[in-house]
């Protein structure tokens, strides 16, 4: 650690339109999310999808990452991950391998910092049906699909190595040309031009369908509270928090201002 202790001395000040009061929000809060995650597409923030996922270990250790949210429905927010992850065992940790089936708590949260607005969601995460998992995995890359199989992820990698070995060799498994833009290795500063990339992955698009892996899969989290901040001058900060019962209807939700 450095000899010179790390001080933060800058300040932003947060300028929001702000909320009037609850009513002002949709009586929703998916209806509200999808209008805020609109707004910031249109206003050209960069990966408004990206995320915070908080979940919890067995013994009360909780772990944060960023990841991407890929859909919205009417139950919740769904993400795609590998099932035998960290954050995989954590959210099914008495898994059945069923698609479907319910697992534990989790946190999400989003921060648009040219909007200066926020969005928190907590509740139970369940994965997502076998249908919903093929349909988004075959809509990926050809090379991200590859990489599903290959990354046994959070599991420790003696090298980079190791992990481009275990590209090609489910490159191989499935057909797919290794060297060309289609491979999951091959990609970064001296990859080929982008005209090149665009024709091999074209090619590997060719080859059959690679399977879903079957440790691979979505998980949607299904709120029961969900808060809207949108931040304003001298930190008097407006948010707005629906709750609901756990499993109650979507016309259950209640929305109450809290002290920022």
């Amino acid at each position: 650690m450095a000899s010179t202790p790390l001080k933060v001395t800058t300040r932003s000040t947060y300028l929001s339109a702000g909320i009037p009061s609850p009513s002002a929000l949709a009586p929703s809060p998916l209806t509200q999310f999808h209008a805020w995650f609109a707004h910031a597409q249109s206003s050209g923030v960069h990966e408004p999808e990206a995320m915070s996922l908080s979940t919890v270990s067995a013994a009360g250790i909780p772990s944060t990452r960023i990841l991407l949210l890929k859909r919205l429905d009417p139950t919740g927010f769904v993400f795609f991950t590998n099932y035998n992850s960290r954050k995989g065992t954590e959210l099914f940790p008495n898994s059945t391998g069923q698609a479907g089936e319910q697992g534990g708590y989790a946190s999400l949260a989003w921060y648009w910092p040219s909007l200066h607005i926020s969005v928190r969601v907590v509740g139970r995460a369940e994965k997502v049906s076998a249908e919903e998992t093929r349909e988004y995995f075959h809509s990926r890359p050809i090379g991200s699909q590859v990489g599903a199989w290959a990354s046994e992820q959070s599991a420790v990698l003696e090298s980079r190595e190791e992990l481009e070995q275990r590209v090609r060799d489910v490159e191989k498994r499935f057909g797919v040309s290794p060297g060309g833009a289609a491979s999951a290795v091959d990609v970064g500063p001296e990859a080929a031009p982008v005209a090149d990339r665009a024709q091999a992955t074209a090619a590997g698009e060719a080859v059959d369908k690679i399977p879903v892996p079957p440790f691979w899969g979505g998980v949607r989290v299904v709120p029961f509270e969900v808060e809207f901040w949108a931040g304003r001058e001298s930190r008097l900060h407006d948010r707005m928090r629906y709750t609901r019962p756990e499993g109650a209807a979507d016309d259950a939700w209640e929305c109450v201002r809290l002290s920022p």
